[in-house]
């Protein structure tokens, strides 16, 4: 008798077998799991902890794996930062949708980006790269290019979500100080024994920027695509 399984549905009759990946679909596979695993080191081991080995580990695939999709550990790490800006910018929009009308939609914005955004692994991944970057000046150089393509992203979808309320406010440039304020914010969490404390600055950060920006009603639809969505920021060949 034969030891051949099938797949049988409901009704009785072999169900179809899955179609098979391409070579092409098995590649980017890989690539992606390299890639959540470098992410996933970088939150939980640190940049210097980081190593391939560790990545290797992380992601269980053999050791040749890396070598197939990233000619170094830094173009491995530049394209796991690059995916991380794109994962934040999924996350922020996603965060909004779910937001509902309400008298405090601009603290209630800030709150989402909060948590959804700087409480969440991928921020730990890359004030990781942050930090790293201030002795090491090729990481520097790729996270510079990053936050280039990231603040005119940013600064599109905090116009499409919010407004001036005067001629000299510009949104662009109070979303980026808030984003500066609450990655401090981030920082500071481990020695922050009350969280109210933190609620309590958020809402006194809101009622400063309310003076100067209003969001702008009925805007739930997600962000604008950022023009760099289709291409890569860094070639991912590294050194």
């Amino acid at each position: 008798m034969s030891s051949r399984r099938e797949n049988v549905a409901p009704d009785g009759k072999a169900a179809a077998s899955p179609p098979r990946r391409t070579q092409a679909e098995r590649s980017e596979a890989m690539r992606q799991r390299l890639l959540d695993a470098t992410l996933q080191c970088l939150a939980e081991d640190g940049y210097a902890g980081t190593t391939v080995s560790r990545v290797i580990e992380t992601a269980r695939v053999s050791r040749g794996a890396p070598v197939h999709h990233f000619p170094s550990k830094n173009a491995m790490i530049a394209a796991a930062a690059e995916q991380l800006i794109r994962k934040v910018y999924i996350q922020l929009g996603q965060a909004i949708a779910r937001l509902e009308a309400s008298d405090e939609r601009l603290h209630d914005l800030i709150y989402a980006c909060w948590k959804e955004l700087f409480l969440r692994s991928e921020h730990k991944a890359l004030n990781q790269l942050l930090l790293a970057s201030q002795r090491d000046p090729e990481l520097a150089s790729i996270l510079r290019r990053l936050w280039t393509a990231c603040y005119h992203s940013l600064g599109d979808g905090a116009n499409h979500y919010l407004q001036a309320r005067g001629p000299e406010d510009d949104v662009r440039q109070l979303m980026v100080l808030t984003q500066w304020l609450l990655r401090g914010m981030a920082l500071d969490l481990p020695l922050v024994e009350d969280e109210g404390l933190l609620d309590h600055y958020l809402r006194l950060w809101s009622r400063l920027l309310a003076m100067h920006l209003q969001a702008r009603p009925g805007v739930t639809s997600p962000p604008p695509r950022p023009a760099f969505w289709d291409s890569q920021i860094i070639d991912g060949q590294g050194e």
